[in-house]
């Protein structure tokens, strides 16, 4: 298994007891899957704020911090524009705002009928904009997904509120089909929409059940499969359903519970680097996150997807006991970002990267420092636990 080793780290100068729980780059893109280099890092707090990074140095930019993103913050999404400037926040206030990170100011403001916004996607190229709604209670309850058309946002253009009766926790636009956009739930459904049709009932293109709560879910690009990614750490794949109906659809490819296959505790995500996607699988106790990579066996049947842990890669030490909430990799720069429930962001590459300056005691002795940390981290987690009233109910929580 290859190692990736820690060369950079900063806490961003944020308050201590912070989660950072989404980084992304602000390039450019090439194409759906890959960027132009990484000039800027973006990333979301649980103090609210929205920075800017320098991915060489992971500093703040100057004037690089907008202390009130969003009320709640709960989502940072690309807006896909051409340039590369547009970046978009939502929260439980029920905005989403749309940021240059040129001017750092807002360039568009749009209100959800529903506040507790759980997920959001961004396309400017198509003037598209979704927000999904979380659902705060126990039991079924209404949990709408709004399409807005941002040249005319001050109404949605469409409201789906009849297909979801949980929190939405994954919004994603097909790169290649861009009117097809796919929705995921805590009520265990995949939904598939087709956004140029304007009733909901004949816009529901296609209804996965994963009978279970769905974490994150999207397609395997440049393929049209659906993955999900459950909150119990299940694993499966889906075919999108053949527009000839006549057509039968091949048997889901179902994993199951993947925690024993892939030795990990957590799932954090789908993770591509380049082309390639991987399944970013953590192990918190014993402080390391694993990239596996997922690969297709075109031999096999239409669903074929396998985990080759032998080429996995190792970030040893990873946010030590702390959950890692999100991954980027930079394919230009060689360079894989983390953060986590730490307050950290972190900075990889494999040893021996040019331009890498790590000394190799520092890097061997990176897991006890944070073993060290352990036991003063957990005291603030659990008291920052208490305040906030978590663990009152057993309903999964994105932030």
């Amino acid at each position: 298994m290859a190692p990736l080793v820690q060369t950079l780290s900063s806490n961003l100068g944020l308050p201590s007891n912070s989660y950072i729980y989404k980084i992304l780059s602000t390039a450019p893109r090439q194409d759906p899957l890959t960027y132009s280099t990484t000039d800027r890092l973006a990333v979301i707090s649980s103090d609210d704020s929205l920075r800017l990074l320098d991915p060489a140095t992971l500093d703040v930019v100057p004037d690089g911090v907008i202390t009130k993103a969003s009320e709640s913050v709960t989502c940072l999404e690309r807006g896909d524009d051409p340039s590369g400037n547009i970046v978009a926040t939502a929260g439980r206030d029920g905005l989403v705002k749309l940021w240059d990170k040129r001017s750092k100011g807002n360039v568009l403001v749009v209100q959800s009928p529903s506040k507790l916004i759980s997920s959001i996607v961004c396309n400017i190229p198509s003037n598209l904009i979704a927000a999904g709604i979380e659902n705060p209670d126990d039991g079924p309850g209404v949990s709408p997904v709004y399409i807005w058309d941002q040249r005319n946002a001050l109404t949605p253009r469409l409201e789906y509120v009849e297909s979801h009766t949980d929190t939405i926790t994954s919004l994603e636009l097909h790169p290649s089909l861009p009117t097809l956009l796919l929705s995921s739930s805590t009520d265990g459904l995949v939904n598939i929409f087709d956004t140029s049709k304007p009733d909901e009932e004949d816009a529901l293109f296609q209804v996965i059940n994963h009978r279970s709560a769905i974490a994150r879910a999207g397609f395997m690009f440049p393929t049209t499969d659906v993955y999900c990614l459950g909150t119990s750490e299940t694993v499966s794949f889906y075919a999108l359903q053949s527009e000839n109906e006549a057509d039968e659809e091949p048997a889901p490819k179902v994993f199951g519970d993947v925690r024993e296959q892939l030795g990990c505790e957590y799932l954090a995500k789908m993770h591509w680097i380049g082309d390639e996607p991987f399944v970013a699988a953590g192990k918190h106790s014993s402080s390391y996150l694993d990239l596996v990579p997922v690969q297709k066996d075109l031999s096999g049947g239409p669903l074929q997807w396998e985990f080759d842990l032998e080429k996995s890669v190792r970030l040893v030490g990873a946010h030590g006991e702390e959950l890692v909430r999100d991954v980027f990799t930079d394919v230009h720069g060689h360079t894989t970002y983390t953060c986590g429930e730490d307050g950290c962001i972190r900075a990889w590459k494999l040893p021996g990267e040019e331009g890498m300056d790590v000394d190799e005691e520092d890097a061997e002795a990176a897991p006890k420092k944070i073993k060290d940390k352990k036991e003063g981290r957990k005291e603030k987690k659990e008291k920052k636990r208490l305040e906030e009233g978590e663990g009152k109910k057993g309903r999964y929580k994105p932030y």
